[in-house]
């Protein structure tokens, strides 16, 4: 009595298979309103009832039963059985364990068949897994139409048997992004059905109306009379049943508070039959499309600002170069025609001095703006090779900051004859980036050495400061894009300047290195293959 009333599922057979004792919850599993009536049910009529799939999906075949395996004399562990009722598509997990007894001689009188129903176990785990595996195919791209395919591909079987996506774009009216179905032919067929019979926009229920009001939309069984109902002809409704529309759920993607969309699931068969219980699942999966989808259509908007930034700059670059030369030409003839009048002019002097270090630099980040808004566009940048001595370019460049820097003492020791095929005007804005970089470093005055040699054919340019020096932990990204040391965020600066001078060196073929220790200065070493970049 006690065991016809426990709540797992009990059966005993005897040695040739047959039923000889069911307890009402075994009765209840699988499918009878009586322990009497399963008895009465040859065993091989009860199991004709159901499809028999192992824990992952797949066919178990009959031998491999816990209770078959028991009538043969074995023992093993429990089992998880998936059930599949071949009326109903229903699945149901049980934890299956069958213990034989055996007489004296070793022989199996009866098997004790217990099952524990897993049902709602395997179901929480197989939507966590779906979740997962959701998440992944949303994250993969960043083309948000293929993820929405590859979601409905990855539904479809799943969770139903047909899936649609709709997506309302930017001032056009809604779009069918994905589809996707179980039986590849009837692919086919949804399109023809939203090719023929475009869904009416005004019309009540349907996908519109899920996007208009945000509010699922959840028909547990849909019958002939309701595809009747919804065709417009008589081709419309043949077509219809052909799709075998059993069940059908419509929920909204939303994100950001904003409906834009809407994830249609079908059920063409008995095993793909929707109801509100559904709902969570199915609108988490929507939840997560939508932000898929949202973070695609932000980053398009990001990406889009940045290339008109970057055309912006590139264009006031280019329009920038022109003036800048004038007023620098400008300058430097003024200050050639006050030579000889220093003292009757020293403040003149001064000021032109200024006025020509200001104009350099800002001719210079005119430059690396131009450079950097190439490169971001992912071309590389216009060279003008030619033969280049290291030492003449170092040493004009020296001369001109010794001028323009009189409390600052800089040193070359330039080697002669150091000669590569490189671009002058440029190998020249880096060696300014790294003097900038050195007396802006300095604040306090101080020497600066600029050094030049060859070393197994390469050409070697070294800037060397006694300034502040750099942390050891911020040397890797101190050639990054608008990066700006910690222990020197009030100095001005733009952090583009060592970004720019290092993709002119990679396209020069060489590299650009820092050494330094804190409080103690830096050392910019620059490195150009003597022969031009490999393969160049």
């Amino acid at each position: 009595m006690v065991l016809m009333h426990a709540a797992d599922a009990i059966t005993v057979q005897a040695s040739d298979g047959s039923l000889v004792y069911a307890n009402l919850a075994a009765a209840r599993t699988l499918g009878f309103e009586s322990p009497e009536a399963l008895l009465e049910t040859p065993i091989q009529q009860v199991m004709s009832r159901f499809e028999l799939l192992d824990e992952d999906g797949r066919q178990l075949p009959v031998d491999q039963l816990p209770s078959r395996r028991a009538l043969a004399g074995q023992s093993g562990p429990p089992s998880v059985v998936r059930f599949r009722d071949v009326a109903s598509g229903d699945d149901r997990w049980s934890l299956v364990q069958a213990m034989p007894i055996t007489d004296e001689s070793g022989g199996v009188r009866l098997v004790i068949n217990t099952f524990q129903d897993v049902s709602q176990l395997k179901r929480t785990e197989h939507q966590l897994r779906l979740l997962a595996d959701a998440g992944a195919v949303l994250g993969r791209s960043v083309d948000y139409q293929q993820a929405l395919q590859e979601l409905a591909d990855l539904l479809v079987g799943a969770i139903a048997d047909w899936c649609v996506v709709d997506v309302l774009e930017p001032n056009q009216p809604v779009t069918r992004v994905a589809v996707a179905h179980a039986d590849p032919a009837k692919r086919g067929l949804a399109e023809e059905i939203q090719r023929r019979y475009p869904t009416d926009p005004d019309a009540p229920g349907g996908v519109h109306d899920v996007i208009r009001t945000g509010s699922p939309m959840v028909m547990t069984e849909v019958s002939e009379e309701t595809l009747r109902a919804a065709a417009r002809d008589d081709e419309h409704f043949r077509l219809l049943k052909e799709a075998g529309i059993g069940s059908v759920v419509i929920v909204a993607l939303r994100a950001r508070n904003e409906v834009f969309g809407a994830l249609t699931l079908v059920g063409s068969s008995g095993r793909h039959r929707f109801t509100d219980a559904d709902l969570p699942l199915i609108e988490e999966l929507a939840r997560r499309a939508a932000t898929a989808v949202d973070n695609a259509r932000l980053l398009h908007e990001a990406n889009e600002a940045i290339r008109m930034r970057d055309d912006f700059l590139a264009m006031a670059s280019h329009d920038m170069r022109t003036p800048l030369a004038v007023i620098l030409a400008n300058l430097q003839l003024a200050r050639r025609r006050l030579v000889g009048h220093d003292a009757e002019h020293p403040d003149a002097i001064q000021n032109l001095d200024a006025a020509e270090r200001t104009t350099h630099k800002l001719t210079g980040l005119v430059g690396e703006l131009m450079d950097i808004s190439i490169l971001r566009s992912g071309q590389s940048l216009p060279l003008s090779r030619e033969a280049v001595d290291l030492a003449v370019v170092a040493e004009g460049t020296a001369d001109e900051y010794r001028r323009l820097s009189a409390e600052y003492e800089i040193d070359t020791r330039l080697e002669e004859g150091v000669v590569g095929n490189w671009d002058a005007t440029r190998i020249e804005r880096v060696l300014r980036n790294l003097l900038d970089n050195a007396l802006k470093y300095s604040p306090d005055g101080g020497s600066i050495e600029v050094v030049v040699r060859s070393e197994d054919g390469w050409a070697v340019a070294e800037v060397t400061d006694h300034g502040v020096g750099i942390p050891e932990d911020e040397l890797p990204l101190l050639f990054e894009k608008f990066h700006r040391g910690s222990n020197t965020r009030d100095l001005r600066g733009t952090g583009l300047g060592l970004a720019g001078s290092r993709a002119v060196v990679q396209q020069l073929g060489g590299t650009i290195e820092v050494r330094s220790r804190l409080g103690e200065g830096s050392t910019f070493a620059l490195r150009l293959p003597r022969d031009g970049p490999s393969g160049g």
